[in-house]
């Protein structure tokens, strides 16, 4: 009877499992599949990692179903990254070489001594921030080492110098989204930096948690605006030559079909060069990763890590880029 339990388990796994993937390849697009893709998955993988113990144990055969079911549930399910680029080797490119570091402050008052600290031991060249609060302090960012532009609640500070800057918008529930485009002088070469904040899901989230009717109307709607950002976004990022990066808060878990449609031709740092989920935002039980930094103009990912909690609900991301030689120009 327990040998049989374990075997129903095992097969029961595997088709949600299967059943959970093919689900969140609707993300964005069918908004039952959109609230899952929001919803802790990394807890889906308890079930089929308790069962390959006991399986182990008592019942070997029921291995066959609950391997693979626990691979795809801790990899395309909940999201789990290997930095297989990193680790198969491959020449890094030999011009551009930029640490990136982003953080959505959530509008927190976030203390001075953990962004500095981190800034301190990470060593970024450019930080971007999001939602940043005219009260927040950093004593190590406005040392003079750093160029320094701040606009629309977006915070830059580059060790480069800036050359131009251009809100493109500034309301992240609006169709522009909150977006500013800077363009830094990086030695002899130039780099485009986006740093965004899309429109946030939250409030559908929270109707269909508390079992609104309304709820998966507000989540269509937010899927839609972020189309539509994510779209103009792209335009913009596509009229750019040469170094581009796009960093900050997308509001879009990589599961979604935005990514595969929109992003598709940029590589996300964290997917091809980090360890782990990667969960950027982290409160009351939530964990998803939905702050992100995508890499174009022929440059790659070569390291990519999420920061520690700085006193905000979202964690910073920081990645190392690179390109090849040449110079960008944006039309």
């Amino acid at each position: 009877m327990r040998r049989r339990f374990i075997a129903i388990g095992g097969w029961g796994c595997l088709v949600l499992a299967l059943s959970l993937w093919g689900v969140l390849r609707c993300a964005d697009s069918w908004p039952p599949a959109t609230v899952v893709m929001f919803a802790p998955l990394y807890l889906v993988a308890l079930l089929p990692g308790a069962l390959l113990v006991v399986a182990a144990v008592f019942h070997r055969r029921a291995l066959r179903p609950l391997v693979p079911a626990f691979v795809v549930t801790i990899g395309p399910v909940a999201g789990f990254c290997v930095p297989w680029n990193s680790a198969s080797g491959g020449d890094v490119p030999a011009g551009l070489r930029l640490r990136v570091l982003t953080c959505n402050a959530h509008y927190s008052r976030v203390p001075a001594a953990p962004l500095d600290n981190l800034v301190t031991e990470t060593r970024p060249d450019v930080v971007l921030l999001q939602e940043w609060n005219s009260k927040n302090r950093s004593e190590v960012l406005t040392g003079p080492e750093w160029h320094i532009h701040r606009d629309s609640g977006h915070f830059l500070a580059s060790r480069y110098p800036i050359r131009r800057v251009e809100p493109l918008g500034n309301r992240s529930a609006g169709t522009q989204g909150s977006v500013t485009r800077y363009i830094l002088g990086a030695r002899s070469e130039s780099v485009v930096l986006f740093s965004i904040h899309l429109a946030s899901p939250r409030d559908g989230l929270s109707e269909v948690a508390k079992g609104d009717a309304f709820g998966m109307d507000n989540i269509l709607a937010n899927s839609e605006l972020r189309w539509i950002q994510s779209r103009n976004l792209a335009d913009w990022a596509g009229r750019v030559e040469g170094p581009v990066v796009l960093a900050g808060d997308f509001n879009t878990p990589p599961h979604s079909d935005i990514f595969r449609q929109v992003w598709n031709g940029y590589e996300n740092a964290f997917t091809s060069a980090g360890w782990g989920w990667g969960y950027t935002f982290i409160v009351r039980g939530a964990a998803v990763r939905i702050d992100h930094i995508l890499v174009g103009g022929g440059g790659r990912a070569i390291a990519c890590w999420v920061g520690p909690n700085i006193g905000s609900p979202h964690r910073p991301v920081i990645a190392d880029l690179a390109w090849p030689g040449g110079e960008s120009k944006v039309q």
